[in-house]
């Protein structure tokens, strides 16, 4: 453990010098200006800035991101007996990742964009449901944040493309927020792949995770039906989670590479077989597309 500690450890550091180079307070990046008193201007659906099906992705994402706490407490209980880099980064990313909800829920009451009332309702109920981690050993949670830090990385810069010609504010708003996320996955993937070198029968638990990955979100009211909107109007769909997430993650990792030892063969196939369901329903997208 000596090594993996040590890799760990600098890791960390990274994190910390770069993440630090990056900070960003979301006080200088909400646009006050837009401001108004609901009890004197009462919402209504023709006030907002940008689409209907653009306030349904920045909904999701901040219903996602305002589960913080939960997420915190479970990762703690994971990482409880790993390594003391992995439980000290923890404490940096929850204070980066408090940003997140709170400015992305700010953005919406100031835009006006989703019914205030529906989507406060909403996310109380999605706290009090809170979260519950599925992965229950470190190396496990570590698949798991990789590829949910990845996809969410993914999913912001595709919306904040799709954003740019309805509310350049909110374009600035989410690549803010994706740099975050692209260092947490960095962290993440690294910390990952010194695992797997150091043990490369690891590589069965990969093959575990990832069939059955799903996001954090995933127990949001309507949350299938907003993924098909995402999908559709904010460009991120299983083909963009294929190619530019699991593909991306694979590859870093070399999983596929490996040669497949007896103890990961029914690991490995499993992991094909989901491979090539996916495979098919990301290339249906592209044709469709």
């Amino acid at each position: 453990m000596g090594f993996l500690n040590s890799t760990l450890d600098t890791l960390y550091q990274r994190h910390l010098e770069l993440s630090n180079k990056v900070d960003w307070g979301y006080h200088r990046l909400l646009p006050w200006e837009r401001g108004r008193n609901f009890i004197d201007e009462p919402w209504n659906e023709n006030q907002g800035t940008i689409s209907p099906e653009l306030t349904v992705a920045v909904e999701t994402a901040m219903l996602t991101e305002i589960n913080l706490p939960w997420f915190t407490t479970g990762l703690q209980a994971v990482f409880a007996e790993a390594p003391s880099a992995l439980k000290h980064f923890i404490h940096t990313w929850t204070r980066e990742e408090d940003q997140h909800a709170r400015i992305l829920d700010v953005y919406l009451l100031l835009s006006r964009n989703g019914d205030p009332d529906t989507r406060d309702h909403i996310r109380k109920n999605v706290i009090q449901a809170g979260w519950q981690a599925e992965a229950t050993d470190p190396f496990a949670m570590m698949i798991y944040t990789s590829l949910q830090e990845l996809a969410t990385r993914v999913f912001y810069l595709n919306l904040a493309r799709a954003a740019e010609a309805q509310d350049p504010v909110l374009t600035t708003i989410l690549r803010a927020v994706a740099k975050d996320e692209t260092l947490h996955y960095a962290f993440y993937r690294d910390a990952a792949k010194a695992y797997i070198e150091d043990d490369p029968s690891r590589i069965a638990t990969v093959c575990r995770v990832i069939p059955r990955f799903v996001m954090p979100g995933f127990g949001m009211p309507n949350f299938r039906q907003r993924l098909k909107v995402i999908a559709q109007y904010a460009n991120y769909g299983v083909k963009d989670y294929y190619n530019s997430v699991l593909r991306v993650a694979l590859e870093f990792w070399g999983i596929l590479q490996y040669d497949v030892s007896s103890s990961t063969k029914e690991a490995r196939q499993t992991l094909d077989r989901y491979l090539s369901k996916l495979g098919r329903v990301a290339q249906r997208e592209t044709a469709q597309a």
